[in-house]
């Protein structure tokens, strides 16, 4: 499995490693409850055994990433890891209030910058995309990357996953939809903060849901 970071004019660096033991990803609602992994998506097209496939992923914390390299890991597939210009504060308050602002601005039609872009999506036949739910809506690093990715993204097959505290998974599909309306969406994966330690089961669970082996050799 190769590990890449696409930053502006396809600079290729080593993603830093995640920290071990930080608080799970911040998501808003408490009270929401979780939902069953893709019962959301319309559209669930199963793909042919021999993909080529990317995984593209978000995290604040390590357990979006933990997802992200457990998919990598069964598929043998890239991994690329989608940064904010800016990056985030450690202290956690001052992290919630940072997105919360920037969902507002998004909301209002601007997009907080990042510094991760990818030329093209041509090679892939399937797109995984990883992030953590923040306040039921999907991390803004990934809208902003799915705003400015939305032309390229077009006509491909989209596989999203997500973690969070408590919250369920719709917000942020339909926050997907819309960011990239000409993609097409399989079922989706969500792991809460009760069923994390499960990702390994779950992942070859949804894999195999929507039809998706270890790529073969190039």
């Amino acid at each position: 499995m190769r590990k890449l970071l696409f930053f502006p004019f396809l600079l290729l660096a080593l993603t830093a490693t995640a920290c071990s033991g930080d608080p799970i990803e911040p998501e808003g609602s408490a009270t929401e409850q979780p939902e069953t992994p893709g019962n959301d998506n319309d559209e669930d097209e199963t793909p042919d055994n021999d993909g080529r496939y990317l995984v593209l992923y978000c995290s604040r914390t390590s357990n979006t990433e933990g997802v992200a390299q457990r998919i990598g890991t069964v598929l043998g597939c890239d991994l690329i890891e989608v940064e904010p210009e800016t990056p985030y504060d450690t202290d956690y308050n001052a992290m919630l209030e940072r997105s919360q602002q920037e969902q507002a601005a998004i909301e209002a039609g601007n997009f907080p910058p990042v510094k991760t872009s990818v030329e093209s999506f041509e090679e892939y036949d399937i797109i995984f995309i990883g992030y953590p739910i923040w306040y039921s809506h999907m991390a803004t690093p990934m809208q902003t990357f799915l705003h400015e990715h939305a032309a390229k993204l077009a006509g491909k097959r989209i596989a999203l996953f997500a973690t969070s505290g408590s919250s369920g998974i719709s917000t942020s599909v339909s926050d997907a939809r819309k960011h990239c309306p000409d993609a097409t969406y399989t079922e989706s994966l969500l792991l809460t903060s009760g069923t994390l330690s499960q990702a390994e089961s779950r992942v070859a669970e949804w894999l195999s849901e929507i039809g998706v082996t270890r790529e073969q050799s190039r």
